[in-house]
This record gives C-alpha cells, structure tokens and sequence, in this order.
C-alpha cells in the first residue's frame, strides 16, 4: 500500500510537472520538482528499509509444502526452522524462544 500511494503521488506530480511546464509556469515547475523529489526520496529510502530475504528456490518450495502439511503459515514455519537450527548450534541453551530444546 505504501509503495503504491507513492508511486501513484509521483506519477501525479511528473504529469503535473509536464503540465506546467507546457503553460510556461515556472514557480510551480520548481515546487513540483521539489515534490517530485521529495516522494523519490521517500520511496528510495521505504524501498532500503524493506527487510526482505530471498530463499533458494528448493527451500521455499520447502517452506510452502511444510506450511500446506501442517497448516501453518510460511512464517511460523521459517521462524519454528530457524529456531531449532540455533538449537543446535548453541547446545548451551536450555530453551529457544519457541519452546524448542537445545542438544543434551
């Protein structure tokens, strides 16, 4: 939703833009610009901040068919996988965050 709304405000802006330029309107040619990039900066920096991880393509048909199987969302399944995999790797902990043991 958010990168929609702003994509759709800088489309209105550059048709805008274009607009008063052809009207030879100067002063709002200037705003608009300055609006323009305002909202560019604005989708440039919510795209960074965006926190998303690319699985390997075995791995999320992985994730899909376990989430299907037990009737789970995908996220509960990577978070669950996740878990236990550091499970293992600290074999000091008694107990991860979702209840899981760690090794004897």
């Amino acid at each position: 939703p958010v990168r929609m709304l702003l994509c759709a405000s800088l489309v209105i802006v550059l048709v805008a833009g274009v607009d008063a330029v052809r009207g030879d309107h100067w002063d709002q040619v200037v705003m608009l610009s300055v609006l323009a990039l305002l909202i560019g900066s604005a989708l440039g920096l919510w795209l960074r901040a965006r926190c998303s991880i690319r699985l390997r393509p075995d791995l999320f048909a992985w994730v899909q068919a376990h989430a299907a199987h037990t009737d789970d969302e995908p996220r509960r399944v990577v978070d669950r996988a996740l878990a236990a995999y550091r499970a293992e790797m600290l074999p000091d902990a008694e107990e991860g965050t979702d209840g899981t043991l760690g090794a004897p």
